[in-house]
């Protein structure tokens, strides 16, 4: 086996699991944010590109509301849990 197969199969496996840590992640953050409603009230950007919530977060927090790609509880209910 040449060097370079060795190096292209490590690559392959290190964006799996790079792809798989970033799927967990995120599945994560919808179970925390599922455990918290409250926080849906704070402002946030959702998914869809529109500002949901009506509270002004409190200082010092930095993600409130949403996953990192955008998801939130109120975008679930809008699209009936497809997401």
């Amino acid at each position: 086996m040449s060097t370079s197969t060795v190096h292209s199969g490590l690559s392959r496996l290190l964006a799996l699991l790079r792809d798989f840590l970033t799927q967990q992640t995120e599945l994560t953050e919808r179970r925390l944010l599922l455990d918290r409603p409250r926080e849906e009230e704070f402002l946030h950007w959702g998914q869809d590109g529109r500002i949901h919530g009506h509270l002004l977060p409190p200082p010092g927090r930095r993600r409130l509301g949403t996953t990192r790609s955008g998801w939130c509880p109120g975008l679930r209910a809008c699209q009936g849990d497809r997401t």
